[in-house]
């Protein structure tokens, strides 16, 4: 009996440690991107939604939009350390409707800040303010 709880309590230490690892992060280069001159717009969609900026150094930041299709009202937005790494500055989002009008703005601060899309979200962008 002793023997099994013993063996259970390692095996829940090692899965805990294992989730406590830092998520593997995406470099910029391999997203779905566009280039213009000098501005780099990314598509943040899927599990690439989920790291945006995070963990990213400033000059990765510099001319580059995060683009987060498909976004509804609730969902939150965050620069603090999910896995990815925190965001190094602060950042500007928008949130837009379907038809593109631009329902909130805010900056969001550096490691700590949180946004929150409203009602009749469908699109956010973030990028450098």
């Amino acid at each position: 009996m002793i023997k099994k709880v013993f063996l259970v309590f390692i095996f829940g230490f090692i899965t805990g440690l294992f989730c406590q690892l830092k998520k593997y992060r995406v470099e910029f280069e391999k997203w779905p991107q566009m280039k213009f001159k000098n501005v780099r717009i990314l598509v943040g969609k899927g599990p690439l939604s989920n790291q945006g900026f995070a963990g990213a150094e400033l000059k990765d930041m510099e001319n580059t939009i995060i683009i987060f299709p498909d976004i509804s009202e609730g969902t939150i937005f965050t620069n603090e350390d999910q896995g990815y790494g925190s965001v190094k500055t602060d950042l500007k989002i928008y949130y837009l409707d379907k038809n593109f009008n631009i329902i909130k703005c805010e900056i969001m601060k550096k490691e700590k800040g949180i946004s929150q899309a409203p009602k009749n979200t469908f699109i956010a962008v973030e990028g450098l303010p």
